[in-house]
């Protein structure tokens, strides 16, 4: 497929998510970066869903949360993962469609991942979206990358609070897309995290809706950086999937430039 026509499939790909109300300004709609009452109280354990990588959970003092062009660079571009098309996404596709709500306090930031509102508030932000398998005729599973430098201790309460409402939300909980539709969730499946960056989550969302979408999420820190992957195939729900080697890849670089920062 040339530059063009992979463009215009990933651009697919993008609008196939967003119906989803997957890539909105999810969380508070108050504007200020937070998701009231979406904290958990208790100690972080960890849990199913989690791994933790091969640094410990507190990561180097020395690390530094990195600036919004220094995310950018460490971005995955095209080409450097066989098999997956990597697109920038505007600041418009990321924030428009009004912002997924839920009443249920745990699942909030749950809620909120795909969104531009997060509490706590990361410093800055780039998102990327991915497909596989493109060809003319179809495309395999598509999905969003985000990663967010935060400010001390952020970066932890945000694994944390993730990792707390997987257990508290397995059951599912009533949501609302942007436009006010019903977005409800089905269940939370926790799924084994990979071994990466300081620790990580995975866990998939199971939508209730006529689609029933099998979204897939994982989430790693790395130091005060955190990277958001998530994954669906809408023709086949059961092979909704994060490619392995995309995050290794992401994380990798990710990373290098928190350790240069550092250094």
């Amino acid at each position: 497929m040339n530059d063009s026509g992979a463009k215009r499939t990933v651009g697919a790909a993008i609008a196939v998510v967003a119906a989803l109300g997957l890539m909105t300004g999810c969380g508070s709609d108050s504007g200020d970066g937070k998701a009231d009452g979406a904290k958990q109280a208790g100690s972080a354990e960890q849990g199913d869903g989690a791994s933790q990588g091969d640094k410990s959970a507190s990561s180097d003092p020395d690390a530094k949360p990195l600036s919004a062009s220094a995310l950018e660079r460490a971005a995955l571009t095209k080409g450097e993962v066989k098999g997956v098309e990597v697109q920038k996404m505007t600041d418009k596709e990321v924030s428009e469609g009004g912002s997924a709500k839920t009443g249920k306090a745990a699942c909030r930031p749950m809620a909120a991942l795909m969104g531009s509102r997060y509490d706590p508030a990361p410093k800055a932000s780039v998102h990327r979206a991915y497909a596989t398998d493109l060809t003319k005729a179809k495309v395999g599973s598509t999905g969003l990358i985000r990663i967010s430098s935060y400010g001390p201790g952020d970066a932890e309460r945000t694994v944390k609070d993730l990792r707390e409402a997987v257990t508290a939300c397995r059951g599912g909980f009533p949501a609302e897309d942007g436009s006010g539709g019903k977005a409800d969730v089905k269940k939370v499946t926790p799924l084994d995290a990979p071994k990466a960056g300081d620790e990580a989550v995975s866990f998939s969302l199971h939508d209730a809706g006529k689609e029933k979408a099998v979204i897939k999420f994982t989430v790693v820190r790395t130091g005060p950086q955190v990277t958001v992957f998530f994954g669906v195939n809408i023709a086949d729900p059961a092979k909704s999937e994060i490619p392995a080697a995309l995050v290794d890849a992401q994380v990798a670089k990710v990373a290098k430039a928190t350790n240069g920062a550092a250094s």
